[in-house]
């Protein structure tokens, strides 16, 4: 009996020993497996640090660069201005820092802006320059091109993500601004009509919410239905004499596209002239200094400069030399009284220069000479 007991005791501890053992192993192996794990992971951490610090040593030791700007929309004068200010500004201040330089058209489209970045991407651009229309379909690329070591300034359109900077005129802001000089300046009650630009881009979004929200606080003021004129001055007309027509007594405009078709419209019905927010470009000036004289015309401009093309060209080229940018930059709007027009009109160019300007006059001349 006691030789029993001793044999199974025997089993008992040499199973005992075994199970300590696998144990041991299973344990082993899955600290060496998660060792394992953190060690793949560190390594690709360290590269993709080592990736990032190789492009910008790369980026830091060059002195010429690729450089690609998108102009969003070539079908307007302003956003064709906005790169002529760019273009003379980089070709007379930055000329030496120039590789090769790129410029592409987003034709007011987000697949096509998407399309160029691309595009501009694979050139080799070591900065780019966008006026984002769809910020929703943008950021993701464009955190993946300054993770890669490019450098992404937003301009223009006010946007939030992972950008090296954006250099922006609140767009709610002179919305706000513009609307606030109808409730309170020009003291009107009524309906107000909204001619917005371009239907679903950022700029638009903004500048309704900035209608609106200045609207808040009057309630004598009743907004029409939003309306969109794709910055088209043909669309703004008829939109205006659509709504004329169904509402005769209709009290303001504030105006996103070109006002003088929309005041046109008056003229042309015989109807006196309401309180218009206006634009500064030549063409506008005349016409405001016209009406004002003639009819009376009460208008006050809120403009996003075109202007803001060199305030990110500035920004873009300092952290192309490596120095710190801020992540935003506010360019402030610009607002024009009926007792400033003769300090910018200029009777001896075309409609289509915009104020203010950066181009020196023998530029403007060049540009824009009849």
């Amino acid at each position: 009996m006691k030789k029993i007991f001793l044999y199974m005791f025997l089993m008992v501890l040499i199973l005992s020993i075994i199970s300590s053992f696998s144990l041991i192993g299973c344990k082993t192996k899955a600290a060496e497996t998660t060792k394992a794990a953190e060690t793949t992971a560190a390594a690709e951490t360290t590269k993709a640090a080592e990736t990032t610090k190789a492009a910008e040593t790369t980026k830091a030791a060059k002195t010429k660069f690729n450089i690609g700007y998108q102009i969003y929309y070539s079908g307007n004068d302003w956003s064709l201005q906005m790169a002529e200010e760019f273009k003379y500004a980089i070709q007379h201040d930055y000329a030496d820092m120039i590789d090769n330089l790129y410029y592409v058209d987003d034709q007011l489209d987000a697949t096509k802006q998407l399309n160029n970045f691309d595009d501009l991407v694979v050139k080799g651009c070591d900065i780019i320059f966008v006026s984002v229309l769809d910020p929703n379909a943008m950021n993701a690329k464009v955190k993946e091109a300054v993770a890669a070591g490019i450098i992404v300034i937003g301009f223009a359109i006010d946007v939030k993500g992972d950008f090296t900077s954006v250099v922006a005129t609140s767009d709610y802001g002179r919305a706000k601004t513009s609307a606030l000089w109808i409730a309170k300046d020009a003291g009107v009650k009524g309906k107000v009509l909204l001619i917005n630009g371009g239907a679903g881009t950022q700029t638009a979004i903004d500048y309704k919410n900035g209608v609106v929200d200045a609207f808040k606080d009057y309630p004598d003021i009743k907004l029409l239905p939003e309306t969109f004129s794709q910055w088209d001055w043909a669309i703004a007309k008829k939109i205006t004499q659509d709504t004329l027509t169904a509402n005769p007594d209709l009290a303001a405009i504030v105006t996103d596209n070109d006002p003088r078709y929309s005041a046109q419209v008056f003229i042309e019905s015989g109807k006196p002239l309401i309180p218009i927010t206006w634009h500064t470009n030549n063409g506008a000036l005349r016409v405001w200094k016209e009406l004002k004289e003639k009819s009376g015309l009460k208008a006050f401009a809120v403009q996003k400069p075109v202007t803001v093309s060199k305030a990110a060209l500035d920004i873009g080229m300092k952290a192309l030399k490596g120095e710190e940018v801020p992540k935003a930059v506010d360019w402030p709007f610009f607002t024009l009284t009926e007792d400033k027009i003769d300090e910018y009109y200029r009777p001896d160019l075309p409609d289509n220069l915009w104020f203010p300007t950066f181009l020196p006059d023998d530029v403007i001349q060049k540009l824009y000479s009849k």
